[in-house]
């Protein structure tokens, strides 16, 4: 099977909501569907196609991270917002505030560990 029509099929198993909407979508039976889903090439296929679209979304959910922050901002000062949709606002920014410090922290501390490690290869 070539290797595009294999993406397509992966791509159909990973966006349609049934194993039979997805046989159908990549004009394929169901059982080769599922030999297909036995395969190490098609698995492999499968991972990649997978991270594709995650990239994907990824991209657009960081597009779009500035306007959400603005909006979570506005509900957490809207003196007129309830109580609960104001603190869950600020809640949420406290926690992505705090996601974004554990990260840049971890990668400061793997930076330090591969420059640690590089010196220690070059004796």
């Amino acid at each position: 099977m070539a290797k595009l029509n294999m993406e397509h099929v992966a791509f159909c198993l990973l966006t349609c909501p049934t194993l039979k909407d997805a046989a159908d979508k990549a004009g394929v039976s169901d059982k080769t569907l599922y030999r297909m889903r036995q395969d190490a090439e098609f698995k492999t296929v499968m991972q990649t196609v997978k991270n594709s679209i995650f990239q994907e979304a990824m991209g657009k959910a960081q597009a779009y991270s500035l306007e959400a922050l603005e909006v979570l901002k506005t509900i957490m000062q809207d003196i007129h917002a309830t109580d609960s949709s104001r603190v869950s606002a600020a809640k949420t920014l406290l926690e992505l505030g705090m996601a974004v410090y554990e990260s840049e922290e971890i990668l400061a501390r793997l930076d330090t560990l591969e420059r640690r490690l590089n010196k220690d290869d070059e004796r």
